[in-house]
């Protein structure tokens, strides 16, 4: 072979070899050596094309997407009108996680917790996903496409359905999903749903405020202090369970007896966070006059209190992908739990009736995702009527859920 293709073969092998030993021993314990043994390629030839573990990695997750969107687009293309295509891309998509979920697990699951660099790579995935989506659902029949926000709820709620299911090792469910995830997403599609972007602030931002959970005056609150200081100013990976105890004025054998570890101790924090916010909403979403209305509420009040908290906010929505999946997991159930409160008194949902829950849970997290950062927490208020909507509109339908959403403005939210 000529001595392009010798390399190409070699790296495919490797891309293989790298999968293969995640899958068995998770990313953090796989080694080049473990590799290269899998790959059947010597040492030398590994640094030939890759820096050391990491671009290797790297690299195989970069595969892995390109082979997802590949699948769909041909599977896209093998079809003829509209509604065929999107059926059979979908479809190309679940299935593929289904037969093959070691590639797809590397991507959802094990890329959590290996760094800046890893999450970057999650950013631009979701993004070129979202192009798909919204390319694809503007050359629909009736000419009604995604907003860019719905087009990022929609990847957000697949991929949350996805993870759900690798991280369960429940894969093979997918099988079965694709006309409900079609059906939830098409919930999303409507002409209506335009009137969303022209929709303004209905509250303001929030002035920064702490906790209530880390005002305590206790060893406990004091070491959930310092984790989150630490990790929004140094990153938690580089830290350890001795460097918290002294920014915290304890010992570490103070802090073991509070936490196992700084997992455990950054945890707390995210179970707290997500409690004291449930605890902020459920009041305003219980003086709701209708279900729609109690959405709404609650939203608002949600977004009161991410702005006004915006050191958690990060860490729940943005540096939690640097911390592993279990972690992630577990804040995926957390926001599952505020989706739960939002539609236990919900009619019964017209669309995607089986995935609604989980899937919306998914889209809330993509959506304030992208504005977690200092520069955009700015915006948060302007997301108020459209996390309303993504929560409605699965459950009475994309007309009524806009209708709704502009009977709760009065006139002094639209000055």
């Amino acid at each position: 072979m000529a001595r392009e293709e010798v390399a190409r073969n070699q790296r495919a092998r490797l891309y293989g070899g790298m999968i293969e030993s995640v899958s068995q021993r998770g990313y953090q314990a796989t080694t080049v050596a473990h590799v290269i043994a899998l790959a059947g390629v010597s040492r030398r030839a590994f640094f030939e094309q890759f820096a050391n573990k990491e671009a290797c990695f790297l690299a195989t997750y970069d595969i892995v997407i390109a082979r997802a969107n590949k699948r769909m687009r041909d599977a896209w293309y093998e079809e003829r009108g509209w509604t065929n295509r999107m059926h059979s891309a979908t479809k190309a998509l679940l299935e593929d996680v289904a037969e093959s979920p070691k590639g797809p697990r590397l991507v959802l699951v094990d890329t959590l917790g290996i760094g800046p660099s890893a999450r970057e790579r999650m950013q631009l995935a979701a993004l070129t996903f979202e192009r798909l989506v919204g390319v694809a659902s503007q050359v629909a029949p009736d000419g009604v496409g995604f907003a860019r926000l719905t087009s990022r709820g929609v990847v957000g709620g697949v991929r949350q359905v996805i993870f759900r299911r690798l991280l369960e090792g429940r894969e093979r469910a997918l099988y079965t999903l694709t006309d409900e995830v079609l059906d939830w997403a098409e919930s999303y599609r409507s002409p209506a749903a335009a009137r969303l972007g022209m929709l303004r602030s209905v509250t303001s931002r929030q002035p920064p405020s702490p906790a209530a959970f880390l005002q305590r005056e206790d060893h406990r609150a004091r070491a959930l202090g310092a984790i989150v200081h630490l990790t929004l100013d140094e990153g938690y990976a580089q830290l350890t369970d001795p460097q918290i105890a002294q920014f915290a004025g304890m010992s570490t054998e103070v802090f073991h007896g509070q936490f196992t570890n700084k997992e455990d101790c950054l945890l707390t924090v995210l179970d707290e966070f997500a409690a004291e916010a449930i605890d902020a909403v459920t009041p305003s979403f219980a003086s709701g006059p209708t279900w729609p209305d109690a959405v709404h509420r609650a939203m608002v009040a949600f977004v009161n209190y991410l702005t006004a908290h915006e050191a958690l906010l990060r860490i729940a929505f943005i540096d939690v992908f640097e911390v592993g999946p279990a972690i992630v997991g577990r804040v995926s159930l957390a926001v599952e739990a505020f989706t739960e409160l939002l539609t236990e008194d919900a009619p019964a949902p017209r669309h995607g009736s089986e995935i609604a829950v989980e899937a919306i849970t998914g889209a809330i997290w993509a959506i304030i995702a992208g504005y977690a950062s200092s520069t955009g927490v700015s915006k948060l208020p302007h997301l108020v009527e459209h996390l309303t909507f993504t929560v409605l509109a699965p459950y009475i339908g994309p007309k009524a859920a806009v209708e709704a959403i502009t009977a709760t403005r009065g006139p002094s939210r639209s000055a």
